[in-house]
């Protein structure tokens, strides 16, 4: 699972995910806006940014994180 980190917002849904055993890597979101862009994909609704997101998991291969056991700030 490709999934991008705007500030916080990705801290509810990803250790569910990884405590399904499904692999998650955090991008940054401007990583995701820069591969749309030389994608020729400049359009933003919810269905080309998935769109965008799947075809950079398949073309970027990024890295899963792991588990994480604690969002705490500390």
């Amino acid at each position: 699972m490709v999934l991008e980190s705007p500030g916080g917002m990705e801290r509810g849904i990803v250790q569910p995910l990884q405590r399904q055993g499904l692999p998650v890597a955090l991008i940054n979101p401007k990583r995701a806006q820069d591969f749309a862009k030389a994608s020729g994909r400049l359009a933003k609704t919810d269905r080309i940014d998935a769109a965008v997101l799947a075809h950079f998991a398949e073309a970027m291969a990024p890295v899963s994180k792991p588990v994480v056991t604690d969002f705490s700030l500390d």
